[in-house]
């Protein structure tokens, strides 16, 4: 999901992985590279500048932030 917002673009990538809340922030450090992809390309495309990039693990209904 991408939010355009007036301070810039928010990322948000959903996923189903099967983690407890212990496990959140090792699982969400696999996605990093995946997220800046994402937000370079974002970026690039909308000549805006990024913001924040989000992972929402559904399973725990449980966001994390990567900065």
């Amino acid at each position: 999901m991408l939010i355009q917002t007036q301070q810039g673009l928010v990322v948000i990538d959903f996923k189903t992985d099967d983690v407890t809340p212990t496990e959140v922030a090792g699982r969400a450090e696999l996605y990093r590279q995946q997220l800046e992809l994402y937000s370079r390309a974002a970026s690039a495309i909308l000549k805006s500048k990024l913001i924040a990039k989000w992972l929402y693990f559904l399973t725990l209904s449980t966001e994390f932030e990567l900065k």
